[in-house]
């Protein structure tokens, strides 16, 4: 979120590059009227090779640009100790240069301005060396002090960089796990069952087609899946079809498969949601339909999509065993995970004996 300090800073850092032209301009005025009433015409021209040198910057590697600079700060400063106001703009001009090379410009710069501070080149009647040198120590120190504020800043800057960088990182493994948990896992799982369905089937002599077929099918669905998470495009069942469409051929689908009654409701006026909303909801209901399949026990399940008016709710209820939700596994962390990436809240209703209800409310 942006805030009035972010604004302010950004006004001011727009404001840098136009720093050089208002000195130079500030600084020739006042040498033109101040220092060169009777002879304006060389200092005219010096400012006008110091214009041209500005606008000429970004097509020349920045040290030669800075050599060119210093240059003519000191042949400005020997025009005129005003020119001191256009020095100034050497301490924003070495920000180009790597770090440890910008210690000598800098130098330069104060040394500059502390010629400029005492009245200019050659030295006023009232000036000495010791004051010059007092001067151009304290041009230094502020110099050396900008200097290791641009350091530790960029040293900072790094450090947040690899931050951010290792929270993407870790942010991304964390995708990929649940990707794959909510998808590949429960397609394997579903195989690994139907198979054992199908081993049982032929050992009792019944017919074991059915689960075959089920099986291919749920391999080729993982197979499909694996191959969109690897292209990171959205689950097949929302391409071309809305969420609760997506929603219904899933509980339909889940209940074919695992012969428990599955009923899908949509309750308020259906519209449009994020993409990243509705995959998560979606995401949502097959791994609560994977989790009833697996350790509920459920008689029947019961799907239900709630449009309100500020938020798009996903409940889903079985009759089983139920458990301890504090036990809960990876597949309800990385639902919670899920929901909470996009603004919402998961609420998980379960004790033993007393089946599950579990509910992903999402802000639209």
């Amino acid at each position: 979120m942006s805030t009035r300090a972010d604004t302010l800073q950004h006004r001011l850092e727009a404001m840098v590059p136009a720093i050089p032209y208002v000195m130079l301009a500030l600084s020739t005025a006042g040498a033109v009227l101040v220092d060169d009433t009777s002879a304006p015409g060389p200092t005219l021209a010096l400012a006008a090779v110091a214009l041209g040198w500005l606008l000429l910057r970004r097509f020349m590697p920045p040290a030669v640009y800075i050599v060119g600079l210093l240059a003519l700060f000191v042949a400005l400063v020997l025009r005129s100790p005003l020119f001191g106001f256009f020095v100034f703009t050497g301490y924003l001009s070495v920000e180009a240069l790597p770090l440890w090379w910008r210690a000598p410009p800098l130098a330069i710069t104060a040394a500059l301005s502390g010629v400029c501070q005492i009245g200019g080149w050659p030295l006023q009647e009232w000036a000495s060396w010791p004051v010059l040198l007092a001067v151009v120590f304290v041009n230094l120190f502020i110099a050396g002090a900008m200097f290791a504020a641009a350091e530790i800043s960029e040293q900072r800057g790094r450090q947040r960089e690899e931050m951010e960088r290792e929270a993407g990182v870790m942010q991304e493994r964390q995708r990929l796990a649940r990707e794959i948990h909510d998808t590949i896992a429960q397609d394997l799982t579903g195989v690994v069952a139907q198979l054992e369905a199908a081993a049982q089937a032929r050992r009792a002599g019944a017919d074991d087609s059915g689960y075959l077929d089920a099986a291919m099918t749920l391999a080729r669905e993982g197979l499909t899946e694996a191959r969109r998470s690897v292209r990171a495009i959205g689950p097949g069942e929302l391409e071309g079809a809305r969420l609760p469409d997506a929603l219904a051929e899933v509980a339909g689908g889940w209940s074919e498969r695992n012969g428990v009654p599955a009923a899908f409701a949509t309750t308020g006026t259906p519209r449009s949601v994020h993409p990243e909303v509705e995959v998560t909801l979606l995401r949502a209901a097959q791994e609560a339909l994977a989790n009833v399949a697996r350790h509920a026990g459920a008689s029947r399940v019961g799907l239900t999509l709630s449009y309100m008016e500020d938020l798009v709710t996903l409940d889903v209820r079985d009759d089983g065993v139920g458990f301890e939700p504090a036990s809960a596994g990876f597949g309800l962390t990385g639902m919670r995970q899920r929901v909470q990436g996009v603004g919402g809240r998961l609420a998980v209703e379960s004790a033993p004996g007393e089946g599950t209800a579990i509910s992903a409310s999402v802000p639209v």
